[in-house]
């Protein structure tokens, strides 16, 4: 059934892209997902490329909203079904980090714990602004990116992907840890020489 449903929302195109993304980022993952739509109808359509990659962010961000209600009603029984060291290991990232930590989930590749960050953001009730925007930040540079190189590279953009996107990912990532650690750093400054 739910390749039917997703056969029938790649037909529909945008439209169907934006349902996708929601679909998958409110924990119903679907063949391909979002990222290789986005491939497709870029290379389809490259002239719609930034339309593209806004329905499959504003898509996203709705369906990590699912996610993070859940979280924030379902509390601690929504983290029950992951080992109690990688919870703590997510909790601990999300009070420190806050939007970093939300961005470079949601742009690394699997097998980062995208949905479980989304669910543990609900649950230590970080702010739905904070969690907004940087589920709408981190997915509109990773869907801009995959609609660029599906504009650019067209069928051969797959195997670019394949072969280089954990890296990419990865080095966006560490990106993001280094501007994390400039401010912590930073903070830490401040706070040894108060004015």
């Amino acid at each position: 059934m739910l390749s039917r449903l997703n056969d029938y929302l790649l037909f529909m195109g945008i439209p169907g892209l934006l349902a996708i993304s929601f679909i998958d980022s409110a924990a119903v993952p679907l063949a391909g997902g979002p990222d290789a739509v986005i491939l497709l109808l870029a290379w389809q359509k490259p002239s719609m490329v930034l339309l593209i990659s806004m329905a499959a962010t504003l898509g996203s961000t709705l369906g990590c909203l699912v996610l993070y209600g859940i979280g924030f009603k379902g509390g601690e029984k929504a983290l029950s079904r992951f080992s109690p060291r990688k919870r703590e290991w997510v909790e601990r990232k999300m009070r420190d980090y806050g939007i970093w930590i939300i961005i470079a989930a949601v742009i690394a590749p699997p097998p980062f714990p995208t949905k479980l960050l989304i669910l543990a953001a609900g649950v230590l009730r970080t702010s739905k602004i904070q969690l907004i925007t940087g589920v709408f930040i981190g997915r509109l540079l990773r869907y801009s990116a995959l609609g660029y190189l599906g504009a650019a590279f067209g069928s051969e953009a797959a195997v670019i992907i394949r072969e280089h996107y954990p890296v990419l990912s990865l080095a966006l990532v560490a990106a993001l840890l280094l501007i994390v650690l400039i401010r912590i750093l930073r903070n830490r400054r401040v706070s040894h020489y108060p004015r």
